[in-house]
């Protein structure tokens, strides 16, 4: 499994979207200040996220982007699938090799360590890492 640009700016996206319920809909060019992306992309990923149903839109000079579903009821796997595409088992090794013994063995090692990787996005919602980022946010941190 690969995560491009594309999936981390729009997880990033995503994210910030999560960390402001209360302020109604976000303009994309806070988000883009915010997160460091820039906003011609991230308009781009906005209407992915926007087509895969997890993000709303409204026009206007108080117009922006709000969640479609509360953040406990996204997870990982939605968002990574709306950028990325599906998350699926790709061929370990090309076509035109050998059938051995070893390489059934790494194909079946490939394919459990997708199996997990998808197991873990899906665990995951959207509300639980804002509250990873809510708790790191909180601790002090002292630089020398």
């Amino acid at each position: 499994m690969r995560l491009s640009a594309k999936g981390e700016y729009g997880l990033l996206a995503i994210v910030d979207l999560a960390l402001h319920p209360n302020q109604g809909p976000v303009q994309s060019i806070q988000v883009a200040d915010r997160q460091h992306i820039p906003k011609q992309y991230l308009d781009q990923l906005m209407l992915s996220l926007k087509k895969a149903g997890l993000v709303e839109s409204s026009r206007g000079r108080l117009g922006g982007y709000v969640l479609a579903r509360p953040a406990s009821k996204i997870t990982l796997l939605e968002i990574v699938e709306a950028l990325e595409g599906p998350v699926g088992n790709v061929n370990f090794l090309r076509k035109g090799h050998h059938s051995t013994t070893a390489v059934h063995v790494l194909q079946h090692l490939w394919s459990e360590l997708v199996s997990s990787a998808i197991t873990a996005l899906k665990s995951q919602t959207l509300e639980q890492v804002c509250d990873q980022h809510r708790k790191m946010e909180s601790q002090i941190m002292y630089y020398i």
